[in-house]
């Protein structure tokens, strides 16, 4: 049994902990709000955007460079991780995820390149010896969109120079504070389908933005039910519009995984607060009965010595 000086350090030591997990836990949980606000504002506009680019689209003769499908020689991957721990296995399901990733690439003898954004995906780059074309670092809690076009821009270029010609990447989709989604998704090249599963991954279940709310429910067909004239014409709008969207998108993904960071902080500072709670009460508990076993002992001893006296 352990001695009551030895206890009596874990008691403290585990407070400690305690108090220093708790007070993550708070600032967690208010990061977390500023950051999901940040991302559920941008929601709306995103939507409101891919709709537009669908409805345009159905007018278009030409289709841009963006949208042109072409043999498949080189892949980009751009994997999204926070720049730091304490986040139980939000990194970790994403390097696995980009990792399952690669394994099918060199399976099929196919050529891919890494994007990094944050400093647990170059990490885990650096410690595989992954080569990395660009890592992306220090966006911070809530990222501007300025600071997000370096990414879109490397991630356009490198497309329209034929560096690559399928663009995929792996980010944590916030869903609700307890529920994040690792996902894979292809933004290069942008096909009908494509902008169908962002709108669906943009939107909500539940709350303000949710698919009730936004009509979305169920499909994702656009709203735009009226006639429109295109100026100067629809292919000379969406050599525009594509870009934006793009960088836009890429915008978006970084938004929702700060949000996603966020809430799987808090949820493990708040996990790892209640271990040390219910650590700490059994360590109170032990100490209190290696204090009676050590009062039952002298009293013994006292007996033992009052008894031999008389005798």
């Amino acid at each position: 049994m352990q001695s009551l000086r030895d206890i009596k350090k874990r008691i403290k030591s585990v407070k400690n902990i305690e108090q220093i997990t708790k007070a993550m836990e708070v600032v967690s949980m208010t990061k977390m709000r500023k950051s999901q606000g940040y991302a559920l504002r941008a929601r709306p506009y995103a939507i409101a955007a891919f709709e537009m680019l669908e409805n345009l689209l159905t007018k278009s003769p030409k289709l841009p460079e963006l949208l042109k499908s072409r043999k498949l020689k080189t892949s980009l991957l751009v994997i999204v991780t926070a720049d730091k721990g304490l986040v139980g296995a939000f990194n970790d399901n994403i390097v696995r995820k980009a990792q399952n990733w690669m394994n099918q690439k060199q399976e099929k003898g196919e050529s891919f390149k890494i994007i990094t954004i944050g400093k647990k995906a170059k990490e885990y780059c650096d410690r595989k010896k992954i080569a990395v074309i660009k890592s992306f670092l220090d966006f911070g809690d809530y990222s501007e969109a300025e600071e997000a076009l370096p990414v879109g821009d490397m991630v356009l270029s490198g497309f329209i120079a034929k560096e690559w010609d399928a663009v995929d990447i792996i980010y944590t989709h916030f869903r609700t504070t307890l529920r994040q989604e690792t996902v894979l998704r292809k933004i290069l090249p942008v096909t009908k389908e494509g902008i169908e599963e962002i709108i669906r991954g943009i939107v909500p279940e539940y709350g303000k933005f949710s698919n009730a709310n936004t009509g979305l429910a169920g499909n994702t067909k656009h709203r735009y039910n009226f006639k429109y004239k295109f100026e100067p014409s629809p292919v000379k709008i969406l050599d525009i519009l594509l870009p934006e969207l793009l960088r836009l998108h890429i915008y978006h993904v970084i938004l929702e995984s700060n949000a996603s960071e966020h809430s799987a902080r808090m949820i493990t500072m708040k996990n790892a607060s209640d271990n040390a709670k219910e650590l700490k009460g059994e360590l109170n508990l032990s100490y209190n009965q290696a204090r009676q076993s050590g009062i039952t002992a002298q009293l013994s001893e006292i007996i033992a010595g009052s008894e031999a006296l008389e005798s």
